[in-house]
């Protein structure tokens, strides 16, 4: 029941993580039109891409070693500090190469924006709710989370009125990113859970070093979705870049439904991965089980509601968007399997090279495909093909692990 109610806690929390967006999705595409909503598309993606090179992968390797160092409190805050104080120094330099990038391609006219990202990213670099799902403080994470999504639900509605308040739309994106961060950091201190502890460069040094083979496994991995979606917004029109990020949207959704069960699994994963490996398989094949059972469903409800939510969001029939959610709506269960084997599995065992280098073989060619490719539906294509690529040589490679943890 323990384990039950946590992972309740964690799915609520996700839900309401996931719930933003798809507002954003609706109150935007209704309000700004399918063009300026593929405007704010590009921006809202290569934010999250960017965030990606910020968190640098501490979200699966900082988890890791507070799980396996849970009995030292010390040492988990120690961990969370240096790790705080690392994302910090790489939104320093992430920060000011892609403004400058920003205005030079995009123009100065669209500083407001750029602000807004910006604002949105620093937020992103102070994110501690790694650690409280670490800790497996999930009840502090889901009042946190709800409450901050509630007020950004209600600031969107409020100043995103008119087909030009582009700004105003990434703005609202930015308080949730900050405010997050502020709340939680508050919880933490006030609890005691994250009481000051010192700065160790030679510390931050060796978790940049340990991490950064999972952050280029991670970038590879966001090319196939925000990274995707921000390299469309230079090579294709304002309405593909929207529609698709629409099909994004609907797809991430679909992976909030199974987020808890694989951070969960991750951190008993890697709980048993160190001292009772045969016990972390036997986790890993339950969770496998219950992902793609789970998966299937809800790619089959993100399919058959396609036609209607496409119309809903856009007021129109756009094929194109139709097209797009369906085809990211298969790529769930082959996504929850892939992330399962790869992700969770591999990293857990020590063998995230062997991941990361798939990732590079499967977003080379999503990027090839995206680039090139001139069909509208070329990105819901090349994702579903890339998953598969993924799942595929992650469990071969995992095959090869477990039977040699299992000797």
């Amino acid at each position: 029941m323990h384990t039950l109610r946590k992972l309740a806690e964690l799915s609520l929390a996700h839900a309401a993580t996931f719930a933003f967006p798809l507002v954003f999705v609706v109150v935007c595409g209704r309000t700004l039109g399918v063009h300026d909503y593929g405007v704010v598309s590009l921006y809202t993606a290569l934010a999250a891409f960017l965030g990606v090179l910020i968190e640098f992968g501490f979200d699966w390797y900082g988890t890791r070693e507070v799980a396996q160092s849970a009995a030292d409190t010390a040492r988990c805050r120690r961990i969370l500090w240096n790790v705080t104080a690392a994302r910090l120094l790489v939104c320093a330099v992430v920060g000011v190469v892609s403004t400058g990038a920003l205005l030079m391609f995009r123009g100065s006219g669209e500083w407001p924006l750029i602000l807004a990202s910006a604002f949105y990213l620093f937020g992103f670099a102070l994110d501690a709710n790694w650690y409280l799902r670490a800790l497996e403080r999930t009840q502090l994470l889901l009042r946190i989370t709800v409450g901050v999504r509630m007020a950004g639900v209600v600031l969107l509605v409020l100043i995103v009125t008119a087909p030009g308040d582009l700004a105003a739309a990434l703005w609202s994106y930015a308080f949730i990113s900050l405010a997050t961060s502020a709340l939680t950091w508050i919880v933490l201190l006030r609890l005691g859970l994250a009481a000051r502890a010192p700065v160790d460069f030679g510390d931050i040094a060796r978790l940049l070093r340990g991490s950064g083979v999972i952050l280029f496994g991670n970038l590879n991995g966001a090319m196939l979705t925000n990274g995707g979606i921000a390299l469309l917004g230079f090579t294709a029109d304002p309405a593909t870049v929207g529609a698709a990020n629409l099909a994004l949207r609907v797809r991430m959704a679909g992976d909030a439904v199974l987020l808890p069960l694989k951070q969960l699994g991750f951190v008993r994963i890697s709980s048993f991965a160190k001292d009772s490996r045969a016990r972390a398989v036997n986790v890993g094949r339950r969770v496998l089980v219950a992902l793609v059972a789970v998966a299937t469903v809800v790619a089959a409800i993100a399919a058959w509601s396609a036609p209607w939510v496409a119309h809903y969001v856009f007021k129109a029939e756009l094929p194109t968007a139709i097209g797009l959610i369906a085809l990211l709506a298969l790529s769930i269960p082959v996504n929850a399997a892939g992330n399962l084997f790869g992700m969770q599995s591999l990293i857990a065992f020590g063998h995230e090279r062997a991941y990361t280098a798939i990732l590079l073989v499967a977003a080379f060619g999503f990027c090839m495909v995206v680039a090139f490719a001139r069909d509208p539906l070329a990105y819901g294509w090349a994702l579903l093909l890339a998953e598969v690529v993924v799942m595929i040589l992650s469990a071969l490679r995992l095959r090869v692990v477990v039977a040699e943890v299992t000797r």
